[in-house]
């Protein structure tokens, strides 16, 4: 039955696209001890994916990535001017779009997050871009074929959200000198140009998962679509604005697991219990609040592991 299965593949529709599966109940919980709630997410490692013919195309396209690097990271992104966005959603059809964009303000507590992950990953000094040289320019021309983990620290921004911008896209630096914000917005037709042999996408930010609202979750499948046609297994995005320190803690554990031969699901599951059970120990209590370790879903099987190693078996327990 389905409680025996370790992992459940969840295809959802509506309303369901804009919700991780990890937070649902299973049984009553109580406010006050939210810690000890019974968690779908306690039961099984969850999967997401936009229609069950993607899973098909998924696996049969092979089990991992055959790059030779572990990982490649961007972050702490610089926003556009407010004249480089007024030059690219003009007042008369488009000055809603530009106030909103304006609120994209920087992340600075993704660069702590990026770099803590460079460090984890072993990765070296050129494999990170960072402010200003997070452009457009830098990720077509990184060679991301070459590793098993693209981590892109930054907003997503999804129909709905600008009027003027039809695709969902990334947020990036613009280049030095642009006249607009134009080439500061990777769209989801320009992803599927680039080149990748990726276990898994992280796009930890705000709201990369989609909104709750209707369309958000199409959006999103729109936006995985592409990266899985660009050559990515699995897209680890987040359903809500992200407190740092969850999201830094998350990731890194994430990696960390898969690293030591976690398929992608069970490394997920595994940084998010590892917050359930230290909340109101080495974390704080607030901590076991589905706000700080629910957001986070995998969309696609990500890296699948075949048997479990005695070091993959070890991480499955908690660690901080």
């Amino acid at each position: 039955g389905i409680g025996d299965a370790a992992t459940l593949v969840v295809a959802p529709d509506g309303p369901l696209l804009g919700i991780p599966f990890g937070l649902l109940l299973t049984g009553p919980a109580e406010p006050a001890a939210l810690g000890a709630a019974p968690w779908l997410i306690r039961r099984h490692a969850i999967v997401h994916v936009p229609s069950p013919q993607t899973l098909v195309t998924q696996r049969a396209a092979g089990r991992g990535s055959a790059a030779p690097n572990p990982w490649r990271g961007f972050g702490d992104f610089t926003p556009p001017t407010s004249l480089q966005l007024a030059a690219t959603f003009p007042g008369d059809r488009c000055a809603a779009d530009a106030r909103m964009a304006a609120g994209l303000g920087r992340l600075p507590g993704t660069r702590a997050e990026v770099l803590a992950a460079q460090r984890l990953m072993g990765a070296g000094p050129d494999s990170v871009s960072l402010a200003g040289d997070f452009t457009a320019a830098a990720l077509r021309n990184a060679r991301l074929d070459q590793y098993r983990v693209i981590h892109l620290a930054t907003h997503a921004l999804l129909p709905g959200e600008l009027s003027c911008l039809p695709e969902p896209a990334i947020v990036v630096s613009p280049p030095p000198g642009a006249r607009d914000a134009g080439a500061a917005f990777i769209r989801a037709s320009e992803v599927l140009g680039l080149r990748m042999d990726a276990d898994l996408v992280v796009l930890s930010a705000c709201n990369t998962g989609g909104p709750g609202g209707e369309g958000g979750g199409e959006a999103l499948s729109g936006l995985a679509r592409a990266f899985f046609y660009a050559g990515a297994r699995g897209l680890l995005v987040t359903h809500w604005a992200v407190d740092d320190a969850a999201s830094a803690l998350v990731v890194a554990d994430t990696l960390r697991r898969q690293a030591g031969g976690l398929s992608s699901t069970a490394a997920l599951r595994g940084a998010q219990l590892l917050i359930l059970e230290e909340a109101g120990r080495r974390l704080p209590a607030t901590f076991a609040h589905p706000y700080y370790w629910a957001p986070f879903a995998l969309i696609g099987d990500g890296r699948r592991a075949s048997a479990p190693t005695r070091t993959a078996a070890a991480q499955e327990g908690t660690r901080l």
